[in-house]
Order: structure tokens, then sequence, then C-alpha cells
């Protein structure tokens, strides 16, 4: 694709690959002991999935694309844990479809990191040979004496309400990551719940779009942290309960996160969806005013 002139012009010039298979070959592959841990608990923890010199490579070019504040017109560029505004310095801005926006600016391949390549082969392991990209996002959380945790949830409850999903969702951690900065947490186990749990929009406040399950406490007695390395990875299921908490250190914290799914289904009947059905977020405005039409991963 041509280099654009104008990365916020994404949209316009972003095609979807006909082909999602990595460029690279992957360099990694799980031990039995590994892929039963994954069945039971609904997650596991990586600590090398890249080496230093492609989380360098990414990093670099993460930093630029948060610094242009890439997609905000389209509702692609967002703070998940606050109103949204532009007044506001953001909790925790993220950026859906990095790999869309990172192209057009910063001529970003995703596709021929072994990042991809390695969360690509990991992923098709613990889903099944029919698993496919869903798409990427990265995920920042700088320093503050404000930061606050990305509360309780399944990924599963920001999805269509008519399908039923086999996905699992990659947290790449592009510096070490600790309990005091933000490393992912989980609860063993939670991926075997019937169906997606209730959900509420945090704090109860519709123009917030971070979402927390129902009655956190409940779910909470038996916690795993799990703190990584520089190009360490977790990989976890769409209905595994998460968390991560704020960012006390003095440094950004960074996560690129990619979502693979496996026989995704329709559903004879809709299920519950009240805390995305009665949001009303200026991300989802910004979305609407600027005609784009590409689902979030």
């Amino acid at each position: 694709m041509e280099l654009m002139k104008n990365p916020h012009e994404a949209q316009d010039y972003f095609v979807l690959p006909e082909n999602d298979r990595p460029r690279k070959k992957a360099t990694i592959k799980l031990t039995p002991e590994q892929i039963d841990f994954f069945k039971t608990n609904g997650f596991l923890s990586i600590d090398r999935l890249i080496d230093e010199n492609e989380v360098t490579y990414i990093r670099d070019q993460y930093d630029q694309w948060f610094a242009a504040k890439l997609g905000r017109e389209h509702g692609n560029f967002f703070d998940l844990l606050s109103e949204d505004t532009d007044e506001q310095e953001a909790i925790a801005p993220q950026l859906l479809w990095p790999s869309i926006y990172g192209k057009t600016m910063t001529e970003f391949d995703l596709y021929s990191t072994q990042m991809y390549a390695n969360a690509y082969e990991i992923s098709k392991t613990l889903l099944g040979e029919e698993t496919t990209f869903k798409g990427d996002h990265a995920i920042l959380k700088p320093p503050s004496t404000k930061s606050l945790p990305t509360p309780w949830h399944q990924d599963e409850a920001y999805w269509d309400p008519t399908l039923t999903y086999e996905s699992l969702g990659v947290w790449v951690a592009l510096q070490p990551v600790s309990v005091e900065n933000g490393c992912m947490q989980f609860i063993p186990g939670s991926h075997r719940t019937s169906d997606v749990l209730s959900h509420h929009t945090q704090n109860n406040n519709p123009r917030i779009h971070g979402l927390e399950v129902d009655n956190p406490s409940d779910h909470t007695k038996i916690i795993t942290s799990c703190p990584l390395p520089s190009g360490g990875a977790t990989f976890h299921h769409c209905r595994t309960l998460h968390y991560t908490g704020p960012n006390r250190s003095s440094r950004p914290r960074r996560a690129y996160t990619l979502q693979f799914q496996c026989n995704t289904k329709k559903r004879d009947q809709p299920r519950l969806n009240t805390w995305n059905d009665t949001k009303i977020t200026e991300r989802e405005k910004r979305a609407k005013e600027s005609g784009w039409d590409l689902r979030a991963p």
C-alpha cells in the first residue's frame, strides 16, 4: 500500500488482507503441559514471545502513534476509563487497529513481525487449525497519581451479543511489567462460565467505555498475577476474567494486544447486552460521525 500523507485517512486506504497468515516462521512451540494449563485455567503466560530488538522496533513506532492520537476522529483512539473528552487528560488511552494506522504512518507491517508469527502459532495450537486473526489494539497506561485499574471483565462482554465466540487475547509487554505498573491478573478457571457474565460500565457511567463485571468480589477469591519481562506475553480465553492495576511506576506501561478466533457461531437468541446498549460515549459518537464501519477487535 502506498504510504499516505495523512494517516488520519486510514479507513479510506485500508483493505483487510485476503491472507492473514504470518510472513515469518514461528519460533515457539507449546509443550503439552502448557496446553493443559491453558485449558484448565483459561490463561497462559510466556516469558519470551519476542526478543528485545523487536520490542524496540514496535515500541518506537507505538510512541509515535500515541503522540499523534491516530484514529481519534474515527473513534479508534479513546480513553477506556474516563468520559474521553478532548479537555481531559487520558487515563488509559487505547488505539484500535494499530495495524491499520501504523502501516499508514510508520510503514509498520504487523504480519511481518515475529510477534504476529508466534502469537498466531500459539493461538492456533490453543484454539484449533481454523483460527483466524480478529483484530489488534494498543493499550497505554501513563505513569500518574490519577492512574486507575482496568476493572475485572470478560472480553466477550464487549462483543456482538448475537454470536458466541471461541477466541483468545494475546497481551504483549513492551517493557517489563509487574503488579506495580499494571501487569495482567486472572481468575483461574473463570472461562468455564456457561455464558458471558453480567457487566456494567465503569462507575455505572454510560459515558465511559470500560466495563466491569457485576459483583467482582464474588469472583476474585483466587487471583493469579502475571509479571513479565519485556517481550513476554499472556494468552487468555475471551471469557476469562482479567484485570490490570493502576500504573504506580515512573514509566509508561505499554501493551500490544492481538485477538484470534475460531468457530464463531450464531446464537439461537441474543444474550444480555444492556451494558453496551445503554452506552452514550464520545468514542461511539466520533465513529458514527466519521462513517467508520470496521468492527472493533
